[in-house]
């Protein structure tokens, strides 16, 4: 029988493991990644249970607002008496609820970053190779087998967390905010439009970063960089770029001028004209998630078959208030408010301060285009790296050199 004690240590080989290939088949939308984000939220969860001392370094106000969020969310639910079977409410709800023991359960994680980054550095270094080799194929947007937009989003996030700061990164993966800028690729190749703002984002933080007080200006050879990189990507970017914007201002043309939605862009103005007129209706509590695009589709008159076509709003703050009500929407701005203020709070490291800023402006850029929270792939990407980059902020000085310590026998 091998000892818990002997069990632990093997843990503290394989967890960092564990952790960085999650991040990495996230970034190719292979389910192993889900399945290694919520084993972590389960080991949490565990000794949460069985109150462990290491759950005391658990990102309380973080937690406290996001389990409040989940169970908010299925609360409401179940006194509605909606079916359990098909509820994506009830479903991305639970895994929210999960995401909340995640910090605890990486606890085995002797450096939760180093994992994390090097992990997602890898999954960009395939995505530059797998995602054009699915261009070339497909002959159409890339998703590596998963919806474009998702596929898109994680890409981006997985952009986000590989310039996470390591402390002992690969010779070959260094830190670098240039890691965000890859993610371009996969994203422009998924022809995703929201997705195309996180390349803005990172170049906005990086430039109030190199022209700001204190950090001097970059030097030539860094700017002659960014012009090639530039003009290599200016040519393919611009084509599906216009070709992607082109086609919305045809639908909203043809929308004015005939009344009918045909297509994803003036669809989405129609449903959320009709989503506010419902949750005008139902301020508070909203209509349920079940029934909330019922409740759009009437709203929407000639155009109503269009609105229940779909299974969400493309609109995280609409989604969210029509199916569990401003204070729903509340409790889920809370949730990132309080993310942010714990980083901030917790650790002086200006690319982790960045890195958080970015996940938090991605989702609500992206989100306001997409039902991004309504998706297990998107749940888990955007938790797991804001568990984990809690997780370290959290950690204390003394178990961390502990844990390495003995992980280093």
């Amino acid at each position: 029988m091998i000892s818990v004690r002997r069990m632990l240590l093997v843990r503290r080989r394989i967890d960092p493991l564990i952790l960085g290939a999650g991040i990495l088949s996230l970034a190719l939308m292979l389910g192993a990644g889900k399945v290694a984000f919520l084993f972590f939220a389960a080991c949490g969860l565990y000794l949460v249970a069985i109150r462990h001392r290491v759950s005391r370094q658990a990102p309380k106000a973080f937690s406290a607002l996001l389990l409040a969020w989940a169970l908010w969310q299925i609360g409401l639910s179940l006194v509605r008496g909606e079916p359990v079977s098909g509820n994506r409410v009830l479903s991305y709800a639970a895994i929210e609820f999960a995401m909340v023991f995640l910090p605890v359960g990486l606890c085995l994680v002797p450096r939760p970053l180093d994992a994390l980054a090097t992990g997602a550095r890898l999954g960009l270094v395939l995505l530059l190779v797998a995602a054009p080799i699915d261009y070339l194929l497909s002959d159409g947007r890339v998703g590596l087998g998963a919806n474009e937009a998702l596929f898109a989003f994680v890409a981006g996030v997985v952009g986000v967390a590989a310039r996470l700061p390591a402390c002992r990164p690969w010779r070959w993966l260094p830190n670098g905010a240039g890691w965000t800028y890859l993610s371009a690729v996969p994203i422009l190749l998924s022809g995703t439009r929201a997705a195309f703002l996180i390349v803005g984002l990172a170049a906005l933080v990086d430039l109030l970063r190199l022209f700001g007080r204190g950090f001097g200006r970059p030097s030539k050879r860094v700017v002659a960089l960014a012009l090639v990189g530039l003009a290599l990507l200016s040519y393919p970017a611009g084509l599906i770029v216009s070709d992607r914007f082109e086609s919305g201002v045809t639908e909203m043309r043809s929308f004015e001028e005939t009344g009918k939605v045909t297509g994803s862009v003036d669809v989405r103005i129609v449903m959320w004209r009709s989503a506010l007129a419902v949750i005008g209706e139902h301020p508070l509590l909203g209509v349920g998630g079940t029934s909330k695009m019922a409740a759009a589709g009437e709203k929407a008159g000639a155009n109503g078959y269009m609105v229940t076509y779909y299974q969400h709003l493309h609109n995280l703050f609409l989604d969210e208030a029509i199916s569990s009500g401003m204070i729903g929407l509340a409790l889920l701005l809370s949730v990132f408010a309080a993310f942010l203020a714990t980083v901030f709070r917790g650790t002086r490291d200006r690319p982790s301060r960045e890195a958080a800023l970015l996940l938090v402006g991605f989702l609500f850029t992206f989100g306001s285009f997409h039902g991004v929270l309504l998706n297990e792939w998107t749940l888990i990407a955007l938790f797991g790296t804001m568990g984990t980059l809690l997780a370290a902020i959290g950690r204390k000085p003394t178990l961390s050199s502990r844990i390495e310590k003995r992980t280093m026998r």
